[in-house]
């Protein structure tokens, strides 16, 4: 049985400017603030923007470590689950009995997978980066690794060692950005970074539907694979909260970084509210937020500090 196809109406909101700018934006900011000079965290801190756990910070040697004791992973897992939210909004709406919600891999699809075969690596200009698609591709490190983590992450007695926030990091920095590297199809062009002599914004033409790369938070979210990872990722939520006897989650990191409101009984995390509750957006007309976001980017663009899910860090 063919995988089932996601909704063209979800395709189109995700790759609406405000969608993909909010991704990148979280993703960049979260990871990347200890990293910025005291000038551009203030600036970024004046547009609400400041995260309260960032996922990253600098080890003895200035490198990037990962923040495992501030419950950022609470926050990645959260954020993520609101993203799954306001996607089965539109697919009620859109009601293909095909597709009703998002739903994760069960189990992470075998390297033999017709449905969900593995894009092979590609010449990317940089050594390092082939490298690493040649192995995080290979049948050798699905079965040393991803079947390893699958086992891992899904047994109950290792989940009792983890607060959700270290479970949520731990998930982030191994099989996440993997999966997210092993699913990714060679690019028809790479954006580049806002800081390689670009301008500050984003050019409109990243924001086709057709850009939905897998290795670039910009695009990531526009492809069908992501729903199928992140359903996965939210599935293990489940396994955490039953593995430690708890009726619900309560939970500590909530950030989905500074969204539009002023509407009374807005939910403070919904991820769209400043879209128009439609699941087509053509015409969709930006506002003082996707102006606010492209504040923000203009000051990621000048710290030349940029995160990538390739970027591999010792737990």
């Amino acid at each position: 049985m063919a995988a089932p196809k996601l909704p063209h109406e979800v395709i189109v909101m995700m790759a609406d400017r405000d969608v993909r700018m909010h991704h990148y934006l979280w993703h960049q900011v979260r990871n990347m603030w200890l990293f910025y000079d005291e000038a551009t965290r203030d600036e970024i801190r004046a547009l609400g923007w400041e995260p309260p756990r960032p996922g990253l910070r600098p080890g003895p040697d200035g490198r990037p470590q990962i923040a495992f004791d501030n419950d950022s992973g609470e926050d990645f897992l959260y954020m993520h689950r609101q993203m799954i939210a306001e996607v089965n909004k539109v697919l009620a709406r859109v009601g293909d009995p095909c597709y009703p919600s998002v739903m994760g891999w069960a189990p992470i699809p075998r390297p033999d997978d017709a449905d969900y075969p593995v894009p092979p690596p590609w010449d990317t200009g940089d050594d390092g980066f082939n490298a690493y698609l040649e192995e995080v591709k290979s049948v050798e490190h699905f079965e040393a690794d991803f079947v390893t983590w699958e086992q891992r992450y899904t047994d109950p007695e290792q989940l009792r060692q983890w607060s959700l926030g270290q479970f949520g990091t731990v998930l982030e920095y191994t099989i996440h950005n993997e999966m997210h590297m092993r699913w990714a199809a060679e690019p028809a062009a790479m954006r580049p970074d806002v800081g390689d002599t670009s301008p500050d914004d984003i050019d409109p033409s990243w924001d086709d539907p057709a850009y939905d790369y897998l290795g670039d938070t910009y695009s990531s979210h526009v492809n069908p694979v992501f729903w199928k990872l992140h359903g996965w990722i939210d599935d293990r939520i489940e396994d955490w909260r039953l593995a430690h006897g708890l009726d619900e989650v309560t939970w500590t990191g909530t950030w989905v970084g500074n969204m539009p409101h002023g509407h009374e009984g807005e939910d403070p995390h919904a991820l769209l509210t400043s879209l128009p509750d439609t699941p087509a957006l053509s015409g969709h007309e930006h506002g003082h937020h996707t102006g606010d976001m492209g504040k923000v980017l203009a000051a990621v663009k000048r710290s030349g500090t940029f995160h990538q899910f390739r970027t591999r860090l010792d737990l």
